[in-house]
């Protein structure tokens, strides 16, 4: 009992001694005076934070960071910054303004995952060459040397891509791996980045790049979840929307018969070249038990209306203004539409001209 007691006394006083602020002690080595600005970055843009002078070469910030970020440096009107993670330590900082993407940071761990990464990014180097490279085949005129570049900078940034990619998955728990996710998320299959999101969680809690991440993730759940509604062979999510008349019209209620679900707007130029095909297939195939049901993302009720009267659209037509349904159908963009069965699963997607004229005739004919 006494020993736990020694070790409740000791953990409390190394949590009390922990650091709760951070000092930032710069040397520019070709500057005596001038201006230093510190931001970091909220909702992807520089917020300044603070303003100091170089005196002597020497610069100092102090303040406090609740949680390790992104912090940038700018050095009068250069707009190259010193890039670093602030978190609460004494943090030392080496600059050059000729070079400031080689300056020396030391005192921040967090930091130190960060240029270890950068340091090791594949073909860094040879992709500053290269830009001098392609500008000299340009001014020669020289196509084939040009494309030879152009198909060898598109390898090194795939290898570049999965250095990155890479490094996210084997930095689940620290914020530069997070910093990184945020940035990368869409190079990631929904499942493996809910994973990732998860690890991140598990291990850096609430920190703010794991709310971001988060918020990344939202749209792709739905996403994800309106593509997993929407595969062949399920039924399709019943929907109620107003149609022209104004009265209220749910898509199961034309369950009975082979429908036709049209995602399309009087804007939608493809759409309104598309009308005439859907007109020409709801003529020939009608009588034999198809339907089409028009869902339109108008916002002007009266185009929407007129459209429909220029294009003979002589179906149930419906309106969501909001896009909720679009939304759940996980429409990304329109003409997009479902042909459903009589029980309202799915038979087929996004059937053009001929193509929907020969599904149909192969199921009513």
């Amino acid at each position: 009992m006494k020993n736990l007691f020694l070790v409740a006394v000791l953990a409390i006083a190394l949590f009390s001694c922990q650091q709760k602020n951070f000092k930032i002690s710069g040397t520019v080595e070709n500057l005596t005076e001038g201006e230093v600005i510190l931001k970091k970055i909220v909702a992807n843009a520089p917020v300044s934070l603070d303003t100091a002078q170089i005196v002597e070469g020497k610069f100092t910030f102090t303040g406090s960071e609740d949680e390790a970020q992104l912090y940038l440096i700018f050095i009068d009107d250069n707009r190259m910054p010193v890039v670093f993670f602030g978190e609460n330590k004494n943090i030392d900082i080496t600059v050059n303004t000729e070079n400031m993407g080689d300056a020396v940071i030391s005192g921040s761990p967090v930091t130190d995952i960060y240029t270890a990464f950068v340091k090791e990014v594949p073909g860094k180097d040879k992709m500053e060459s290269i830009q001098a490279e392609y500008q000299q085949a340009m001014s020669a005129g020289d196509q084939d040397k040009m494309t030879a570049i152009r198909e060898e900078v598109s390898e090194l940034m795939e290898e570049q891509k999965a250095y990155f990619i890479q490094f996210v998955k084997d930095n689940t728990t620290n914020v530069v791996g997070a910093n990184m996710a945020m940035q990368a998320a869409n190079e990631f299959e929904f499942e493996e980045f809910k994973a990732l999101v998860g690890k991140f969680e598990a291990s850096l809690g609430e920190h703010m790049y794991v709310k971001e991440l988060k918020k990344v993730l939202e749209p792709l759940e739905k996403a994800a979840a309106a593509e997993k509604a929407t595969e062949i062979g399920q039924v399709a999510p019943d929907f109620t929307l107003e149609s022209v008349s104004g009265e209220s019209l749910a898509l199961s209620s034309l369950k009975g018969k082979y429908v036709l679900v049209d995602f399309w707007a009087s804007w939608c130029k493809p759409c309104r070249e598309e009308n005439p095909n859907v007109v020409k297939a709801y003529n020939d195939f009608s009588a034999k038990g198809f339907d089409v049901l028009g869902v339109s993302l108008d916002r002007d009720s009266a185009a929407w209306k007129q459209a429909i009267k220029d294009d003979g659209l002589v179906w149930n037509q419906v309106i969501d203004g909001n896009g909720d349904i679009a939304s759940t159908y996980g429409v990304s963009g329109i003409p997009f539409t479902l042909l459903l069965d009589k029980e309202g699963k799915i038979v087929a997607k996004n059937l053009r001209g001929e193509a929907l004229t020969n599904k149909l005739a192969e199921l009513l004919n």
